[in-house]
Parts: structure tokens; sequence; C-alpha cells
């Protein structure tokens, strides 16, 4: 994944020591929620429960997810935090209740509602980044996130949503 803007640097973003501090949480519980969407589609592909084409569009989503959490654990360990770690696949099993899954039109529905609150988490913090650079780095998220709920929505057969302003 590309810099925002290149070259990412420790200075760039550490300029505002007084905000950093937030920005890092900020994109700690990013991270959590990447590693989450992470195990969810791996967990989903080994079910046996998708078609080889769901699983083929679910692999393309888990690259792109693989790819943000490379690039939040990235810049949360440039300036000096550690990258939180993902849980056991026991406990987003547990946690997420993806045992309830039965169909492949349940694991859809699924992965749509995980992608729709990861747009909304994304759009949802931007306000509250201080670093400009994160901000725009979390608007490139969200837009892939809900790029991801658009098609999977569609997949699941739900409407296009009548209001404006989809996401939070």
């Amino acid at each position: 994944m590309r810099c925002f803007p290149p070259p990412c640097s420790r200075r760039r973003i550490a300029g505002r020591s007084g905000t950093l501090a937030n920005d890092v949480s900020v994109m700690q519980g990013a991270l959590a929620l990447e590693h989450e969407g992470i195990a969810a589609y791996k967990i989903a592909a080994g079910s046996g429960l998708l078609s080889p084409g769901t699983i083929a569009v679910a692999s393309v989503f888990l690259g792109h997810h693989e790819g943000h959490r490379d690039e939040l654990a990235k810049l949360i360990a440039q300036v000096g935090g550690k990258p939180v770690e993902p849980k056991s696949n026991a406990d987003y099993i547990r946690d997420l209740n993806i045992a309830s899954l039965k169909s492949e039109a349940d694991v859809v529905k699924f992965a749509a509602g995980l992608e729709q609150g990861a747009t909304n988490a994304y759009v949802g913090q931007i306000a509250a980044l201080r670093d400009p650079k994160i901000a725009h780095l979390f608007a490139q998220l969200g837009t892939d996130e809900a790029v991801h709920w658009a098609l999977l929505n569609n997949a699941a057969g739900g409407s296009v949503p009548k209001t404006a302003f989809l996401f939070a």
C-alpha cells in the first residue's frame, strides 16, 4: 500500500505531539477492526458455505483488508506505538456469532453488515483525527469499505437506500 503522501515519515505524523496520542488511539481502533474483518473473511472462506465465485470476491476484499491492516500497523509503529494484535479465531467466532451462519446468503448478509459498520467507523472517526494525513487515509479506507458494502448489499439482495448520507 502506498504512503499518503510519500514519503511517510515519523516526523511528519508526529509533528503535533499533543494530538499524536489521540490519533494513535484512533488508528489502534481501526486496526482492531481490520483484524476483525480479516478473520471474518478467512473463517467464512473456510466454512464450506461459499461458492467458488463468492470465495473469489471475498479473497479480493480480504486482500484489501490486509493492505489496510499493514498501512495502519506501519503508521502506528512509525510513531513509536505497538500495533494492537488480532484476537484468536475462536474469539472472533464467539464475539461475532459466526457459528450462527448457516448458508452463503447468511455469510454475504453478515459480511455486508461488517463492511457497513467499518464504513461508519472510518467516517465517524475522521473528525476525531488531528493529523490531516491520517484523516485522509481514513477517508480512503472508508471509501474502500463503502465499495465492499455496496457490492455485498447488492449480492445479498439489499435495496439501494433512498436517503442521502448513507454512512455516519
